[in-house]
């Protein structure tokens, strides 16, 4: 937009300021970067990293599981009207796969298209996600939307979109059927990975299930801050913190080694008296050129 339209748009007062605003926001981007120029930088895990996680997990006495899921019930998901074309930049953005497989992953395993109406089925950390208003309107789900941030206008008076934290929510005990993180867990930072899993022990039913997906690991156990958070206390000390040049806004994004998962997350699942199977996501290639989705874990109450 040019100068004269943004004035016109805006008035002259306003558009100085949303000037002024956006050379400061650059300036603090450029400090950031300025800042990190010699932090290490993350790397995602290569194709060999998996093998090598998985041989460890394996030593560690894990079980990673196979699953290929079905390419056409994918197809027809996507096609299913559950999210806008526009969703995280629609269509031609790499992203969008990506986000529409983590959702349908989660309702096959979770077995959405069986709830019955006492099932209730929470989004955690669902942002401004149409995800739970979809179900509901779709598929007569009661499902719910959590996130400690407030929801975008869309969504702000719609009972069922709720600002909480997901370590302390307001469910009842045993009251719920499944829920699900998408691209999430990671960044319940210092020990809010082993709250959230108190808070499943609390909130599920019997039988009970939760699906986090992507479960991201490496081949060590690290962090990435993005440049306005790098250095500043965000990650775990015992991680290794690496900056990411690519992003704004992330405190820290963990991801596991084999050691760190189980010690902080599946040993907590067993002592909490809660099952977990972890799943490897065998045919990614088959189900779009953009997916990288590797690791899914379930957990049963």
């Amino acid at each position: 937009m040019s100068i004269i339209k943004k004035i016109k748009k805006h008035g002259l007062v306003r558009s100085a300021k949303l000037g002024l605003s956006m050379i400061f926001r650059n300036a603090g981007r450029a400090y950031n970067k300025h800042r990190v120029r010699n932090a290490p930088t993350y790397n995602n895990p290569t194709a060999e990293d998996f093998v090598n996680i998985e041989i460890n997990l394996k030593k560690l006495g894990v079980k990673v599981k196979d699953y290929s899921p079905s390419i056409q019930d994918f197809i027809q998901f996507q096609s299913a009207g559950f999210f806008p074309p526009d969703y995280h930049g629609g269509c031609p953005i790499p992203v969008w796969e990506e986000k529409l497989l983590e959702h349908w992953v989660a309702s096959d395993r979770l077995g959405l298209r069986a709830y019955q109406s006492e099932d209730i089925y929470v989004d955690i950390a669902a942002g401004s996600s149409p995800w739970a208003m979809a179900l509901r309107q779709h598929a007569g789900i009661s499902a719910f939307a959590i996130d400690l941030n407030e929801v975008g206008e869309r969504y702000k008076d719609l009972p069922y979109y709720r600002t909480e934290n997901a370590t302390a929510t307001n469910f009842s005990d045993a009251s719920v059927t499944g829920a699900s993180l998408q691209c999430a867990y990671e960044m319940f930072a210092g020990d809010n990975d082993s709250k959230l899993l108190k808070e499943f022990a609390r909130i599920l039913k019997p039988g009970g299930k939760v699906i986090i997906l992507p479960l991201y690991m490496h081949t060590h156990y690290c962090a990435f801050s993005t440049p306005e958070y790098f250095g500043k206390g965000h990650s775990d000390p015992v991680a290794i913190e690496y900056a990411c040049l690519d992003w704004e806004g992330i405190p820290s994004a963990r991801y596991y080694d084999g050691s760190a998962l189980k010690q902080r997350v599946l040993d907590e699942i067993d002592q909490l008296g809660m099952r977990y199977q972890l799943l490897a996501l065998r045919n990614k290639a088959d189900l779009g050129k953009n997916i990288y989705c590797h690791f899914i874990l379930e957990i049963t109450k």
